[in-house]
């Protein structure tokens, strides 16, 4: 082999440092579930902490909770919720526990030690409710664009196959395109990764599981960390015509009405 062909498939530091992180994800995952059954609540951290946190830039944060507009809407419980904290801060926040303003919030993400079929409808069912309750079109980006708006879905199992018709990337297309249509992001660690991804028309693209790199889990988290950068970018520009939009969170309308009314 030539050494222009070896640089072409040389791995960097920071390559190899993100093969590591997840293996050691991966590894301890595998091993505390040998001691007990892990709980989701268990495997969310791990993947929070291991990986999530090594990667997102400083402007944002992580917790679970609630996501909440200014009409009161609020969202089923949420495992991962990023958010960003130069629009706004959790109302309440309790360790990781909050109420999150929907405006702030970019991306959200279920965390399952199983991922089945059932699983990923479910997922995809709190996905069309977040969008349809917290950021229907009666909501803060009136008058805009909507899709930069509305925070990203994604979801990650540990084990399980998600479902069979996933495993292959003609028969996924069919699948997804025709079932889900608010997620963007599947992965199953050491299995595959499906992400819906490019412009100006998002298509499914798969990522086979490459048990040396872990190309697959890296897809997942590239994906979601770019996706989230340009999103909250496009939501901070809306905070430029400014909605007003504590004021609104704050404030009692019904008081603001019946004292005018008064005077």
């Amino acid at each position: 082999m030539s050494d222009q062909a070896q640089k072409k498939i040389k791995r960097t530091l920071i390559q190899k440092d993100s093969s590591s992180l997840i293996e050691g994800m991966l590894s301890r995952v595998k091993s505390l579930s040998l001691a007990h059954k892990l709980t989701e609540g268990e495997l969310k951290e791990l993947f929070v902490s291991n990986i999530l946190k090594q990667f997102l830039p400083i402007q944002f944060d992580i917790g679970s909770g609630i996501i909440v507009n200014h009409r009161g809407d609020q969202s089923n419980q949420t495992d991962i919720v990023i958010y960003d904290n130069r629009i706004m801060p959790p109302f309440i926040k309790e360790q990781a526990i909050g109420v999150y303003p929907a405006e702030s919030v970019i991306a959200v993400l279920e965390v399952k030690s199983h991922l089945r079929k059932s699983e990923l409808l479910s997922a995809e069912k709190s996905a069309a409710k977040l969008y349809d309750t917290v950021y229907n079109p009666l909501g803060f980006y009136v008058g805009y664009s909507p899709e930069p708006y509305k925070p990203l879905c994604g979801i990650i199992g540990f084990q399980g196959n998600g479902c069979g018709k996933l495993s292959g990337r003609e028969t996924g297309v069919t699948w997804l395109s025709e079932n889900i249509k608010h997620l963007f992001l599947i992965c199953i660690p050491s299995k595959y990764c499906w992400g819906k991804v490019g412009s100006p028309t998002p298509t499914w693209r798969f990522r086979q599981a490459d048990p040396e790199t872990h190309e697959e889990t890296k897809k997942f988290v590239a994906i979601l960390l770019d996706n989230v950068r340009s999103h909250s970018e496009a939501r901070y520009q809306l905070g430029r015509n400014h909605h007003d939009w504590l004021s609104i969170y704050l404030r009692d309308q019904e008081a603001i009405r019946n004292y005018f009314e008064k005077t």
